[in-house]
């Protein structure tokens, strides 16, 4: 624990995730006294045990990948050996370093930190209990929620058995399973579906919905979806988990689908069907804070309806993206002590590191047709592009969603090589209102992935110089 002198915080933060510990070093940037409560550890579930051990796994199973498809490139060696104990080391060691980091800058600006199980007993007093059960109260200015979000379980019969994980234990099985059904076709669900399937996992996708990642268009989906069943990954679209039960020593998943009956059978179940607002024991209603079925009820610049207390993050909304909770937490610091805050919510990237990639950001096609929007379209597939041929990755397309007439570009989305980082370029084109032309005219490396990016503005202006 951090200790500052004074007899109050300007601002204490409940939470240490990417809202949290952002959020508490920016407030100290902008001058003032910041305490942050944590009842686990910093980081939050991004850094302990979602976006980066996921990352470090997907990284070891893309080695795989490199390794097995190193032939077509006139590269020969033994078939690759996976020891799955060092795969979690460096796993383990990836989250130890980055925590040790976060706290390292928590110490640098002299914030402090208090672990423990925080609620509120009115808007300028918290009351932290600490390990032994001791309570401590912390008299405060201001107060902002960042509590994020737990897995949700499904409500079906069985859900609650043996060998049914959330993501928060996916990351850290002691082995691969040899087979794995997922419930939840989502980005997490798709990650966890390629990191497996390269281990030699049998692995079975179970969406509800007509296709996989249903936040992206049809088309982005069909990509993906592709190259996962290559892989081996059996996908069932359309289909609705009713129960889940142990038969024979193994775990069948009994699903309604548009055509019939269809019953899945794996040694463990991942239910990757969501996540909800962190809220428990926070003493909101003692405080008269208004919640919602997403989670906490905000303003547009992240009030709740109590004078003091903000919210921001995976609390609000239940599911979202770790760098949108940073933002956000920016954004409140910079109001509550004079720099205004900036935040956009048109333009806010998703990213799911599967193979291929896919990034996406601002208004999608079918966003479009939703709102009655005319635009414009342009798309340039990889497989016209040199450095993509160079890797052998010409799998997936770049595509460039503008408003009609005008051509300013308002969304966009990735599905190849690189698409992740791709994205930041269109990301930074609907932030600052750029259009078609404008990226056209942006002269880009060649040869480069992101040269499909030009392209792709280019076919949208009718005029593609490297499509047949």
């Amino acid at each position: 624990m951090n200790e500052q002198a004074g007899d109050k915080f300007d601002i204490t933060i409940i939470g240490a995730g990417p809202a949290g510990y952002v959020g508490a070093i920016r407030a100290a940037q902008l001058g003032a006294r910041v305490a942050v409560v944590e009842q686990a550890q910093v980081g939050g579930t991004c850094l302990n045990r979602g976006c980066i051990p996921s990352k470090a796994l997907i990284h070891c199973a893309e080695l795989l990948d490199e390794a097995r498809g190193a032939r077509r490139f006139g590269i020969t060696f033994g078939e690759p050996q996976v020891n799955y104990d060092a795969v979690r080391r460096h796993k383990d060691r990836c989250v130890k370093q980055l925590v040790s980091g976060v706290q390292a800058l928590l110490d640098r600006d002299l914030i402090t930190l208090i672990n423990g199980t925080a609620r509120l007993l009115s808007p300028t007093e918290v009351e932290v209990t600490v390990a032994g059960g001791e309570a401590r109260r912390i008299a405060t200015r201001r107060i902002l929620i960042a509590t994020g979000s737990v897995p949700m379980m499904l409500p079906i019969p069985g859900a609650e058995g043996s060998n049914i994980v959330t993501s928060d234990e996916a990351v850290d099985f002691p082995g691969p399973p040899e087979r794995l059904a997922i419930v939840g076709g989502g980005a997490v669900g798709c990650e966890f579906a390629y990191i497996y399937s390269r281990f030699g996992t049998k692995v079975t996708l179970v969406e509800m919905l007509p296709q996989i990642v249903p936040t992206e268009d049809p088309d982005v989906a069909e990509v993906l979806a592709n190259s996962l069943r290559r892989s081996g990954v059996e996908i069932c679209t359309g289909a609705r988990v009713c129960s889940i039960e142990d038969r024979d020593g193994r775990k069948c998943i009994d699903c309604e689908c548009s055509d019939g009956s269809l019953v899945q059978e794996a040694d463990m179940v991942l239910c990757a069907a969501g996540r909800k607002a962190n809220l428990e024991g926070l003493g909101l209603e003692q405080v008269g804070v208004e919640t919602h079925k997403p989670g906490i009820k905000v303003d547009e610049r992240l009030r709740t309806n109590i004078e003091g207390i903000w919210a921001c993050g995976d609390c609000i909304r239940g599911v979202g993206l770790a760098h949108l909770a940073s933002h956000e937490a920016i954004s409140v610091m910079e109001d509550c002590f004079g720099e205004g805050g900036h935040l956009n919510y048109d333009a806010v990237p998703a990213c799911i590191f599967t193979h291929p990639e896919i990034g996406s950001v601002g208004i999608n096609e079918k966003d479009a047709a939703e709102r009655g929007m005319e635009v414009t379209v342009g798309k340039f597939p990889f497989a016209a592009n040199g450095k993509a041929a160079a890797i052998g990755q010409r799998e997936g397309f770049v595509k460039v969603i503008a408003e009609a007439g005008s051509n300013k570009i308002v969304g966009a989305a990735v599905v190849g090589p690189n698409a992740t980082g791709i994205i930041a370029e269109l990301t930074l084109a609907v932030e600052m209102g750029l259009t078609l032309s404008d990226v056209a005219d942006t002269i880009h490396c060649h040869p480069t992935l992101p040269e499909t990016i030009p392209e792709a503005a280019l076919a949208g202006l009718g005029r593609a110089l490297h499509l047949p």
